[in-house]
């Protein structure tokens, strides 16, 4: 999914409270850990900035992280292109 315009605040508060770990992955395949020091280091607005341009999964440690993750992702999804 592509995203965009994503509540930055919102969305960190969501991944504090995920019991385990939650995993971008990027079309390319480039992978990042959101719960890891270099995400924080980095900034959640740069990372889902990344998310606007290319194609993003989550992997999820926690079935239930993931259909919160997901959920909320689905509230900035990008408009499909026709």
């Amino acid at each position: 999914m592509k995203v965009f315009n994503v509540d930055v605040d919102s969305f960190a508060k969501l991944i504090q409270s995920c019991k385990g770990t939650v995993v971008i992955v990027t079309e390319d395949g480039d992978r990042i850990v959101t719960n890891s020091m270099l995400s924080a280091l980095i900034g959640f607005a740069k990372v889902l900035e990344v998310a606007s341009l290319k194609e993003i999964e989550f992997e999820c440690e926690n079935p239930e992280d993931r259909v919160r993750v997901v959920e909320f992702m689905m509230k900035y999804r990008a408009p499909e292109a026709k």
